[in-house]
């Protein structure tokens, strides 16, 4: 009489990977059903600005339209959306440079050298964020007004350099403590000095940190609205105070503020391309650590 051998284990394993292919199968669709979650309201935002006027806020929504430019060749032949779209890209461009020049020297002086009240610098450092923008928005009013930096790009640059310098301190230093000692002391062994060991060995390996604080001071001050509604008035205006002109008393521009809002996120998404290389290389980091 013929009998079939059955491998021990076999039931198990067969359990066990049916187990792992069910986990793995509802993992990827949370993700996928999350992913549409977040990324809806960008859906929204794009298909309203390639909706005619008349459609922009009609409701029921209309899912199926004929797309059109229209509203960004509004945008385009707008002379003052041009001139402070300008703005902003120029202003928040040189106060990244300038923060990234200031900061992240800043960092690496409080990350090797000891510095007396050390702690005590960094908290005075920190603190320029804890306040809210309304608290102090009207003692840089006072100040630009005194110095004839009201309403100029360079005032709108030393605000922004200002808001987001403490964040890079912050964030620099602790790349900087995690980049081992020694290898700048084997350069310096190799005849380097310590401002070639920093500008050769340690600013390479801190590249990940560094685009990745350049990146959140671009949005920060791209993003900034209060700052530019109280120190701007024509010449400086940036372009997110632009696009709070669409919200009117009475009525909302939507299609033309949709249109608006789509164009600011480009530049953003352009630069987040362009260094996703070294923000995956940020990722693994944190595997060398300070000796």
């Amino acid at each position: 009489m013929a009998t079939t051998d059955i491998e021990p284990g076999s039931s198990q394993r067969l359990a066990k990977n049916t187990r792992e292919t069910f986990v793995t199968v509802v993992r990827h669709a949370v993700l996928l059903t999350w992913s549409g979650i977040v990324l809806f309201p960008l859906y929204w935002l794009a298909s309203m600005s390639l909706k005619p006027p008349g459609q922009a806020n009609s409701l029921p929504p209309d899912w199926i339209f004929l797309p059109t430019v229209y509203n960004y060749i509004q945008l385009a032949q707008s002379s003052e959306f041009l001139a402070a779209f300008a703005n902003s890209l120029i202003m928040v461009s040189v106060s990244v440079v300038l923060v990234l020049l200031i900061g992240v020297p800043a960092a690496y002086v409080l990350s090797r050298y000891d510095i007396p009240m050390e702690r005590d610098v960094l908290v005075w450092i920190l603190s320029s964020r804890m306040l809210p923008p309304i608290a102090v928005v009207l003692p840089f009013f006072i100040v630009f007004r005194e110095l004839n930096l009201f309403d100029t790009r360079i005032g709108m640059v030393l605000m922004y350099v200002s808001i987001n310098l403490s964040l890079v301190v912050w964030v620099m230093k602790a790349f900087f403590d995690g980049i081992p000692e020694t290898l700048e002391e084997a350069a310096r062994v190799d005849g380097a000095t310590r401002f070639q060991g920093f500008r050769k060995v340690v600013l390479p390996a801190a590249k990940p940190g560094i685009f990745s604080v350049a990146i959140i001071s671009f949005i920060f001050a791209w993003i900034e609205l209060l700052f530019g509604l109280v120190l701007t008035s024509f010449e400086a205006v940036p372009v997110t105070l632009f696009v709070y002109s669409f919200i009117g008393s009475r009525s909302i521009e939507w299609g033309m503020l949709a249109a608006a809002s789509m164009s600011m996120i480009i530049p953003v998404a352009i630069f987040l391309v362009a260094v996703n290389k070294y923000l995956a290389a940020g990722l693994s980091f944190g595997v060398v650590i300070k000796e």
